[in-house]
């Protein structure tokens, strides 16, 4: 009987070890969060015939896919969405109501990052002096970095990387050790004087620069890597976001000329560009070396400029995204080696998808359009100047599908600003392509089955947000400058811009799928369930719970 137990006890405790082998560590030496700018949902199957194991397929297949994850809010730009996703909250509270906009209260037109109390670090004589005057003095709520440093006297390391400035800058937050973004003209990494490197670049970074990645893929050209199987033969809607045409192979000999590297943005290469720099500044700041988790941001924006310059059906976009494939099978394979994955908490998502391209689908027969932005703050003064028969500067901005009033000239034309935003309703619902016009207090009234409605409210700030706002029928959008003839752009609460991946891999990640609702918002506040930490301070998002079980 008591050799029973004995060997009883010895199961026992050969269980407990085993146990204790495989059970997952009690936190991740790393978390990796991947944004792929203007990734649609359907991107993770349309063109999986072509991707390998090793990259969204390592994903869908071991780990776990939120396959109905939307956007809560409009407008769904970059900004905004790096904003969601890293403070857990919408523009309603985070602040940032776009990549640009009106400020009424600094009385100027804003870029989302611009901070001229800052300057360049890392660039050269090239360097636009602007391109490193960015900090994130906007964002007006903490991130889930932020939250990660904060949570244990900043023994945590937080870096981010991404080719925009914006795509790093929100993303990292408030107390980051690093941040960098590429700067065209020199083709170097670099950052501003907001940041720990205000003296300078770091060693490993102007090592990095020396070897003048930017210079090998500007001497490559371009070519279809694949036999193109889901995208059309689309030439003839090529935008005019950028320099490239439509039509392999793409040479980049007139860049070579110019001595600007801003074409490998729409380029293949520019992925290659941050995964390599990703990987280098895990290596070269020890991320994920000792007891605290650390956090790197990365942000991929080639996928973005491929998209809105060709459009979501092109050979370009199908050969950008098999090869992204790649990328992330390189990025992952490095992971696991360094780390191994119960070490690593991955998760892929993306700031919002992309439209079709309105004319291909008016060749088609499917109603699209539109919507002359550039040109509505001319027509409606001189309309406001023949209804009211006074000229005046009645409108401050147009952007964003919102509409700013110039309320001092309103006092000084003594005319009640309620009296114009009727007239300016009037003329915007007459036009081709308009749903609706509301102002800020008409969308306040609307009920509940209003379409939308929470999505609008949800974009907007009250301090920072214009006076009217208007929607515009599925499959319009409002960029005419740069898309009315080809390519595609983003920024409505419809599906095809709201409707994005979200995959999560590794650390305590067991494989599955879930289609319930999960919003973008949701990424943050589960995260710091997971990690064990304080959501960031404007938290409106929900914890997956399907992740935590």
């Amino acid at each position: 009987m008591r050799l029973l137990s004995a060997f009883a006890l010895l199961l026992l405790f050969a269980a407990n070890a085993a146990t204790a082998q495989t059970a997952p560590p009690s936190k991740p030496k790393i978390v990796v969060g991947i944004v792929v700018d203007q990734m649609r949902y359907d991107y993770l199957y349309r063109y999986q015939r072509h991707y390998g194991p090793g990259g969204f397929n390592r994903l869908l297949k071991g780990g776990f896919s939120c396959e109905n994850t939307r956007f809560n809010y409009v407008p769904t730009y970059t900004g905004p969405g790096h904003a969601a996703i890293y403070t857990g909250t919408t523009p309603s509270l985070n602040g940032i109501i776009g990549n640009d906009w009106w400020d009424p209260e600094l009385r100027i037109k804003r870029y989302c990052t611009a901070d001229k109390r800052h300057r360049t670090v890392g660039g050269t004589a090239k360097t636009d002096p602007g391109t490193g005057q960015h900090s994130p003095v906007a964002l007006l709520s903490s991130t889930i970095t932020d939250e990660l440093r904060l949570s244990n006297n900043f023994r945590s390391k937080v870096a981010s990387v991404c080719l925009k400035d914006r795509g790093s800058i929100l993303p990292a937050g408030h107390i980051p050790n690093a941040c960098y973004w590429f700067d065209d003209a020199s083709g170097n990494w670099i950052t501003s004087t907001y940041y720990p490197d205000s003296l300078g670049l770091p060693k490993w970074v102007s090592d990095y620069n020396a070897r003048r990645w930017p210079d090998t893929f500007l001497n490559k050209t371009w070519e279809m890597g694949h036999a193109p199987t889901e995208s059309f033969d689309n030439w003839n809607y090529v935008g005019k976001y950028g320099s490239l045409k439509g039509g392999f192979p793409h040479d980049f000999a007139a860049a070579r000329a110019s001595g600007s590297y801003g074409v490998l943005r729409f380029t293949p290469y520019g992925n290659t560009l941050v995964t390599n720099f990703a990987m280098e500044t895990i290596d070269a700041m020890e991320l994920g070396a000792d007891e605290w988790t650390d956090f790197l941001c990365v942000s991929y924006s080639a996928t973005d400029y491929c998209a809105h310059q060709f459009g979501v059906h092109a050979q370009e976009t199908e050969d950008m995204y098999v090869r992204m494939d790649r990328e992330l099978s390189r990025f992952f394979e490095y992971l696991e080696r360094k780390f191994g994955k119960d070490n690593v908490l991955v998760f892929l998502t993306a700031d919002h998808g992309g439209a079709e391209t309105p004319v291909h689908l008016n060749k088609l027969h499917i109603p699209a359009g539109v919507f002359e932005e550039s040109t509505l703050e001319d027509r409606l003064e001189k309309s406001l100047e023949m209804i009211f028969g006074t000229s005046g500067n009645y409108i401050q901005a147009v952007e964003n599908q919102q509409i700013w009033l110039n309320w001092d000239a309103l006092a000084d034309l003594d005319m009640k600003p309620e009296e114009v935003a009727q007239a300016i309703g009037g003329q915007i619902r007459s036009l081709p392509g308009v749903y609706d016009v509301l102002t800020r207090h008409e969308l306040e009234m609307l009920p509940a089955e209003y379409p939308f409605v929470s999505e609008l409210r949800r974009g907007i700030h009250p301090r920072r947000s214009g006076d009217m706002i208007y929607l515009l029928d599925p499959a319009w959008h409002a960029d005419d400058k740069a898309f009315s003839t080809g390519g595609t752009t983003h920024g409505s609460p419809y599906p095809y811009d709201t409707h994005v991946p979200l995959v999560w891999y590794g650390w305590r990640i067991q494989p599955g799928e879930s289609h319930k609702i999960v919003s973008i918002t949701d990424i943050a506040p589960t995260l710091a369930a997971m990690l064990r930490i304080m959501e960031p301070n404007a938290t409106t998002g929900k914890i997956i719970e399907e992740l935590m079980r």
